[in-house]
């Protein structure tokens, strides 16, 4: 389609990769695709910059007050994550950013990049104690309600913004792929985490190469827990990948530890179809991609056109999800295996490890008579 063309390059240019000139066709088609897509402050931006007599005055409008409302709410998150971790300092605990604004700065202008929260990560030691700072500093801050609740972050609300602390960067079923990103994570975001500073910005983030593996690893979870992965995940990697990289690592390190990594966590082809999507359609120089090969062509733009053309988000399992011990198993493996026939159109070997690492979880939480997770 013309309009889903268009729109592809305009995102191109605004991120960097492309310097087209377009003519461009009546708009409302493109705006309603960058909407969906989490893109469009950064195509109302590429928009106002380059094509403002193409736009008429009420588009005009209307784009100006969304990237004005952008702005507004990086200001209100920025306000939360200081006074969160003004409060978790205060009692000990060093956070690390995750997501936001770690990503946000490598966008031309940081408040292009559509927001949704804050993410902080304390890890699993810290976890409890800065809970009970956060309800020291905020009162109104939730209790733990049950371990399921909370097992991956706890949840508050400062300045109308959500801010989550994580015990845990990401979750997996099988122990085995657990223990191997505990220790990747633990390296990255506690041992080797990396200080960045500029200007008035300070603040602890993960190391690179895994912040790469987390940024992707949480897009492909998104895909397969509720296809609510959209290309402004994908811009977010793409910009990491080119624009984050540290002086003292090189692209050959991100690779060597992409295969090995992404290898025993039964993730290397999905990477490459990842790969394959932000060169040929973000337009991501080959060399700053890791592992790109195209000969998984046609199973990646699979993906693309089902992350372009996502259906309505599935109700996820812990809202709905039976109290019944035998039944909560029955519906959660029934989800699962919806999501793995969606995978296995993309990636067959995944889907076989999500159907078979959901049996073995949940038939060694039924012998021990468990509904839940457990603190480790």
């Amino acid at each position: 389609m013309e309009e889903e063309r268009i729109y592809m390059e305009l995102l191109r240019k605004a991120l960097g990769f492309s310097q087209v000139k377009l003519t461009l066709p009546a708009l409302s088609g493109v705006l309603q695709l960058a909407a969906q897509q989490g893109t469009l402050a950064l195509i109302a931006e590429e928009l106002l910059s380059y094509y403002a007599d193409e736009v008429d005055e009420k588009a005009r409008m209307l784009l100006k007050q969304h990237c004005a409302a952008n702005f507004m709410q990086q200001q209100l998150m920025r306000s939360a994550m200081d006074r969160s971790v003004t409060a978790l300092r205060e009692a000990g605990i060093q956070p690390v950013m995750m997501k936001g604004f770690t990503l946000a700065r490598l966008y031309a202008k940081p408040y292009l990049r559509e927001w949704g929260d804050v993410d902080l990560f304390v890890g699993k030691e810290a976890y409890h104690q800065g809970a009970a700072a956060l309800r020291k500093a905020f009162p109104e801050a939730a209790l733990f309600e049950a371990e399921e609740d909370h097992y991956k972050h706890y949840n508050i609300t400062l300045e109308r913004t959500a801010v989550e602390m994580h015990r845990v960067s990401a979750s997996f079923p099988h122990p085995r792929d657990a223990r191997i990103y505990d220790a990747l994570e633990h390296d990255a975001m506690v041992t080797n985490v990396y200080h960045y500073q500029s200007g008035e910005e300070d603040w602890y983030e993960p190391e690179w190469r895994f912040d790469v593996l987390f940024v992707f690893f949480h897009s492909w979870e998104h895909f397969v827990e509720s296809r609510t992965a959209v290309l402004r995940q994908f811009c977010d990697l793409a910009l990491l990948l080119s624009n984050g990289k540290p002086d003292e690592v090189s692209y050959a390190d991100l690779e060597t530890y992409l295969k090995t990594n992404l290898r025993k966590l039964h993730l290397l082809e999905v990477w490459k179809l990842y790969a394959y999507i932000m060169v040929h359609y973000l337009g991501l120089p080959e060399s700053r991609c890791p592992l790109y090969t195209d000969a998984c062509r046609e199973k990646a733009e699979a993906l693309f056109n089902a992350v372009l053309h996502r259906p309505m988000k599935r109700t996820k399992a812990h809202t709905t999800a039976p109290k019944n011990i035998l039944l909560r198993k029955l519906y959660t493996f029934r989800l699962r295996w919806q999501a793995a026939r969606e995978v296995a159109r993309f990636e067959p070997v995944y889907a076989r490890h999500l159907v078979m690492t959901t049996i073995a979880q949940s038939w060694e939480r039924f012998k021990r008579g468990e509904n839940t997770r457990k603190w480790e």
